[in-house]
């Protein structure tokens, strides 16, 4: 499920059949997190996993054209096992903030927050994504790309669910 509101946020929830350490261990660990985060068909490498205020998380993209890009954490928040909030960006190779390789106007940081909750046997997460820092333009942009997240972090969430199941 996804919603947005006025003040341009983007939100997904999932239930995951998996107990909620285990779907922060997904989210925490660069071996783990490699398996699953980016859309479908996309193959991530996770270089750089330092899970602080402060720390960054920096990984490869590999598209199935060949194509390549790089995205960037910086954390602000870590509360093991519930929230999890950094700030997300596209990136180069060395770490440093990069424009969206899908050109147009688009915030250049996003303030992400994710959030697990037990629900049963299961963990309900949340995540919620909100410019940082952006121009009307960007913000206008952004909320036009609303189906274009949920279907990425659909995928995604789709590739953790097989992750979680050991497939």
């Amino acid at each position: 499920m996804r919603t947005a509101t006025a003040d341009t946020e983007f939100v997904i929830t999932r239930l995951f059949n998996a107990p909620r350490s285990r779907v922060w261990l997904h989210w925490t660990s660069a071996g783990l997190m490699s398996q699953w985060f980016g859309p479908q068909g996309v193959t991530t490498t996770v270089k750089t996993l330092d899970l602080r205020p402060g720390g960054m998380m920096h990984a490869r993209m590999d598209r199935p054209d060949g194509g390549r890009m790089w995205v960037k954490f910086v954390y602000r928040e870590v509360v093991e096992p519930s929230r999890l909030v950094w700030e997300h960006s596209f990136s180069d190779e060395q770490a440093n903030i990069v424009e969206s390789p899908f050109g147009g106007p688009r915030p250049l940081r996003i303030l992400s927050a994710v959030t697990f909750a037990e629900e049963g046997a299961g963990t309900r997460m949340r995540l919620a994504w909100t410019p940082l820092d952006a121009t009307g333009e960007e913000r206008q942009a952004f909320a036009g790309m609303l189906d274009s997240m949920a279907e990425g972090w659909g995928g995604s969430f789709d590739k953790l669910d097989e992750a979680l199941a050991g497939r």
